[in-house]
């Protein structure tokens, strides 16, 4: 009888037992906290290299690839290749075409010159030339090509710096002039993140950016700066409409590639 008695017992202990060793599992993984897509990475002043930081062996020549332009925050899925310390992010989930889709713009190219800058070039031909203000070559689309009532700009501007300006220092200044440029007629302004490019072949930074104007016109743009020999600071700045990106970024990529001293 006390063995019967017991039974129940032992059973009813083993089953307390278990529902403890069930309760005591490893709790799952806190999920990792999401960053804002506009908070920018901490990145070190001396090299520029963002906070995810350069893989081991990284060959920076591969940010030289002539077609590997960052379009709207981020390079084209034909290039394939993520250039170390940019961290792209995608602008406009919203804003891409869902009616019919815009041809592809052709472009003929011409040479400029730049003589005040000391540079030159190849851009749009036809593009009207302002030299008006000291140190800047401003290219103006002309009237009967404007798109969505935005007229493109492309300019130029070379800007004499101290002896002790670094071109990490180049990164600080754009990022303070795409900050300026969002202040002025805009209602909407979202820059991504700096990227490191050369410019006439000295390491340099670029910014995409896209805004919105008052009357909700989309704007886009890239900002790129580089320090040249001789103490100048050389900012290249074009702002196209918002639905061309691929055509103006390669617009901008062939002034890259094809822009030199005097």
């Amino acid at each position: 009888m006390k063995k019967a008695r017991l039974i129940p017992l032992l059973l009813a202990l083993a089953l307390l037992v278990t529902g403890c060793g069930s309760g005591s599992s490893t709790p799952s993984p806190t999920p990792p906290t999401q960053v804002s897509p506009l908070e920018e990475p901490t990145a070190n002043p001396d090299t520029g290299d963002g906070a995810e930081g350069i893989p081991e062996g990284y060959d920076r020549s591969r940010e030289e690839d002539k077609d590997g332009e960052m379009v709207d925050g981020f390079v084209p899925e034909a290039t394939v290749a993520q250039f170390a310390g940019a961290t792209p992010i995608l602008l406009d989930p919203i804003d891409m075409p869902t009616g019919t889709p815009r041809p592809p713009l052709t472009f003929t190219y011409a040479a400029y010159t730049a003589t005040g800058l000391g540079l030159t070039f190849e851009s749009v031909a036809g593009y009207t030339v302002d030299e008006s203000t000291p140190n800047t070559y401003v290219l103006i689309e002309p009237a009967e090509q404007v798109k969505d009532g935005y007229p493109v700009t492309i300019t130029f501007t070379v800007s004499p710096v101290m002896a002790s300006y670094k071109s990490a220092d180049a990164r600080r200044d754009l990022l303070a002039k795409v900050a300026e440029l969002g202040q002025i007629n805009y209602k909407s302004w979202e820059p991504t993140y700096t990227a490191e490019r050369t410019l006439l072949d000295r390491p340099g930074y670029y910014v995409n950016y896209r805004g919105v104007l008052l009357d909700d016109t989309i704007v886009r743009g890239r900002v790129h700066m580089a320090l040249l020999p001789g103490n100048r600071l050389l900012m290249i700045h074009i702002s196209y409409p918002g639905w061309y990106g691929d055509d103006y970024i390669g617009v901008f990529t062939h002034i890259r590639n094809t822009i030199k001293s005097l």
